[in-house]
C-alpha cells in the first residue's frame, strides 16, 4: 500500500500538471478535508535563490488578488526546504483542454471567455501586475464557466524590484507582444492586451496568429508580420468581433486599446451590433419574401450585412463612406423603403451627436466618458470638424485624456511605482500635499508646475499636464477657506497624538510619515518634523522620554478623579 506524500498540511492526492518553475497537485487540507490545488517548486529547483525568490513573489501577487475571474489563494510555506502554495482547485480544467478537444468555439462564447479575461485584467493591472503569460493553459474554468486567470510565475509586479534579467525574453513564443520579444518600448498593461489578442484568435480559430517551425521564426513574424484574418478560417465570426482582435493585435502598444477596460466596451459593442443587425436582417428578409424572390445580388447583400465578406488582406481603414458594411447597410435601407431613417439612425446629425455626448459627459464615470468619446465625440470632430461644437468636443477629449493620466499618476503612486515623465513626478508631488490636506502647499507647487510646463518643451504629455495643473489650481482656488500650514500641522500632529494614546497606532503613523515625508525639507516645519521622528523612534508602552510642544502637553494631562463615595443607585 503507497503511502501519500504530506507537505505543510496537506496531503498529496496527484499530479496534475508540470510547469517550467513547479509542479501542481491536487491536494487535501487536512484540517478540513478541503480538496485544493498544491503549486510546489521544483525539487531540483529548490536550491536555486533566484527561483525562490521568482516562486515567493507569485506567491505574494496572488495573496493580494481577490476577483471572481483570478484564481484564489489560500495560503503557502516550506515543507523540507521546498516552497509551496495552495490555491482553489479548478475541476473544469483549462481552457487549453476545452481547445485540445472541440478545435475551435463558437463565436459567442469565444466574446464571453475574452470578456472575462478582460475583466481579469482590469483587475490586476489596477493592483500593479502584469500578467506576461496569458495563455489558455492559464485560464482555468470554474463553476458555472467562470473563467480564471492563473499562474503568475512570471507576472511583473510594476511596484517591485523586477527578476527578471535585463534583456531576458520571458513568456510563451506563440502570445508574445513585439515589446516583449524587442524590450522596447518597455512591457506595459497593454502588453497582456496583445496576449488577449492572441488568445481570441485561437479561440475562434484553433490556431494561434503567427505559425512558425522555429521559436526564433515565430519571434520574427510577431514582430514584422500582419497576422492573418480571423474570418480566413472561421467565417461565423462577426466581422466586428474580428476588428477587436485585430485592434490587441496591433504591433505598436499606443494603436491598442488603452486598457482593459476600453476592450471590455469594445466587446461588449460586438454583441450589441450583432442582435442590431439581425434584427435588421430579420426585417430586411421579410419584407423582400412578401414582395419578390430573393436575387442573388440581395443574398449578397444579406451576407455582407451579416458580415460574410472575406477580406485576404489586411488594408488601411477607408473613411467611413466608402467602407464596404456602410454602403450595403444604405443600400438594404433604401430596398425596403427606410433609407433616410436607417442613415438617420446611423450617422446622427451634428446637434444629436452633441446631445448624446453632452449626456455622457455630465456623468461623474470615467468610463462613461470613454463611451462618450469612442461613440460620439470622435465622430462629432471627424463629420463636423469646423463644426459650432467643434471647439467644445475637442476640450472633452482633452478632459478625457486629463483624468485617464490623473488616475494613472494617482495609482502609480498609491503603489509606490515611479513615475513615468518628470510632468508626471511634478503632479504627484503636488497631489501628496492634495491629499494630507495641505491645500496651501499643494496650491503653490500646482502653480510651480503650471510654470514650469509652461515654458518646457511642448509635448503632448507636458500638455496634458500643465491643463490637468490648471484646472487643479482653479478647483482649489474656487473651494476657497484656504488654512495656514502651521495651523494644519499643528492640528495634524494632535489628531495623531490623540490615536496614539487610544492605541491606534497605524492611524499615527501614517500622519507621522506624511510629515516626515513631505515636510522634511521645508526650514519653516522643522519643528513638526522633528516632533514626528520622535514619536516614529518611540516605542509604544514607554514612556515618553522628549519634551511635548506645549499645545500638545495639555492633551497629555490627566482626567480629573472623582473621589465621591460609591453608591448602588447606579442609573
Amino acid at each position: 500500500m503507497s503511502t501519500k506524500r504530506r507537505m505543510g498540511p496537506f496531503i498529496l492526492e496527484r499530479k496534475l500538471g508540470v510547469g517550467g518553475m513547479g509542479v501542481v497537485y491536487q491536494a487535501t487540507y487536512i484540517e478540513t478535508g478541503r480538496k485544493v490545488a498544491l503549486k510546489a517548486l521544483s525539487p531540483g529547483l529548490a536550491s536555486n535563490e533566484q527561483l525562490n525568490k521568482r516562486f515567493e513573489r507569485e506567491m505574494q501577487i496572488l495573496k493580494r488578488l481577490r476577483h471572481e475571474n483570478v484564481v484564489q489563494y489560500f495560503g503557502g510555506g516550506k515543507s523540507g526546504g521546498q516552497l509551496y502554495y495552495a490555491m482553489e482547485l479548478m475541476e473544469g480544467g483549462s481552457v487549453e483542454d476545452v481547445l485540445a478537444k472541440k478545435k475551435r468555439l463558437p463565436w459567442e462564447e469565444a466574446l464571453d471567455i475574452t470578456r472575462q479575461v478582460a475583466q481579469a485584467l482590469e483587475y490586476s493591472h489596477n493592483q500593479g501586475v502584469i500578467h506576461r503569460d496569458l495563455k489558455p493553459a492559464n485560464l482555468f474554468i470554474g463553476k458555472e464557466g467562470r473563467i480564471k486567470l492563473g499562474d503568475f510565475g512570471i507576472a511583473r509586479d510594476t511596484g517591485a524590484t523586477a527578476l527578471t534579467a535585463a534583456g531576458k525574453t520571458v513568456g510563451t513564443y506563440a502570445y508574445m507582444a513585439p515589446e516583449q520579444i524587442a524590450s522596447t518600448p518597455p512591457v506595459s498593461n497593454k502588453t497582456d492586451l496583445y496576449a488577449l489578442g492572441c488568445v481570441s484568435f485561437e479561440l475562434l480559430t484553433g490556431r494561434t496568429p503567427f505559425d512558425a517551425t522555429t521559436p526564433a521564426e515565430m519571434l520574427f513574424m510577431h514582430l514584422n508580420d500582419d497576422p492573418p484574418r480571423v474570418r480566413e478560417f472561421n467565417n461565423d465570426c462577426p466581422v466586428w468581433f474580428e476588428e477587436v482582435i485585430d485592434r490587441l493585435l496591433e504591433k505598436k502598444p499606443e494603436d491598442r486599446y488603452f486598457d482593459a477596460l476600453a476592450t471590455q466596451v469594445a466587446l461588449d459593442d460586438v454583441k450589441t451590433k450583432v442582435e442590431q443587425q439581425l434584427s435588421f436582417i430579420g426585417r430586411t428578409s421579410a419584407g423582400t419574401s412578401r414582395a419578390t424572390k430573393v436575387s442573388k445580388e440581395d443574398r449578397d447583400l444579406i451576407r455582407t450585412l451579416k458580415g460574410e465578406t472575406r477580406k485576404k488582406k489586411r488594408k488601411k481603414k477607408k473613411p467611413l463612406l466608402e467602407q464596404t458594411w456602410f454602403l450595403a447597410t444604405c443600400l438594404a435601407a433604401l430596398l425596403i423603403g427606410v433609407g433616410g431613417l436607417t442613415y438617420w439612425n446611423m450617422f446622427p446629425s451634428e446637434e444629436r451627436l452633441y446631445v448624446y455626448s453632452n449626456e455622457l459627459m455630465a456623468s461623474d464615470s470615467p468610463s462613461d466618458w470613454d463611451d462618450a468619446r469612442r461613440r460620439y465625440i470622435e465622430q462629432l470632430l471627424s463629420r463636423f470638424p469646423d463644426g459650432r461644437y467643434a471647439e467644445e468636443a475637442q476640450g472633452w477629449i482633452d478632459r478625457i485624456e486629463m483624468s485617464k493620466r490623473e488616475r494613472q499618476a494617482i495609482t502609480r503612486a498609491r503603489l509606490s511605482q515611479p513615475p513615468r515623465s518628470a510632468a508626471e513626478q511634478l503632479f504627484v508631488e503636488a497631489w501628496q500635499f492634495q491629499r494630507f490636506g495641505d491645500r496651501v502647499t499643494a496650491l503653490e507647487y500646482y502653480e510651480d508646475m503650471a510654470n514650469i510646463l509652461a515654458s518646457a518643451e511642448s509635448t503632448e504629455d507636458n500638455q496634458i499636464f500643465l491643463r490637468l495643473a490648471n484646472s487643479k489650481i482653479a478647483a482649489i482656488k474656487a473651494e476657497g477657506g484656504l488654512r495656514n500650514r502651521d495651523e494644519l500641522l499643528r492640528e495634524s500632529m494632535g489628531e495623531a497624538y490623540r490615536q496614539y494614546r487610544e492605541g491606534n497606532l497605524l492611524e499615527a503613523k501614517k500622519v507621522w510619515e506624511g510629515v516626515i515625508n513631505l515636510y522634511g525639507h521645508v526650514a519653516e516645519c522643522a519643528v513638526y518634523v522633528e516632533l514626528a521622528r520622535q514619536f516614529e523612534s518611540h516605542r509604544p508602552g514607554e514612556m515618553i522620554d522628549f519634551e511635548l510642544p506645549d499645545w500638545m502637553a495639555a492633551e497629555a494631562e490627566p482626567a480629573a478623579i472623582d473621589e465621591s463615595p460609591v453608591t448602588d443607585d447606579l442609573p
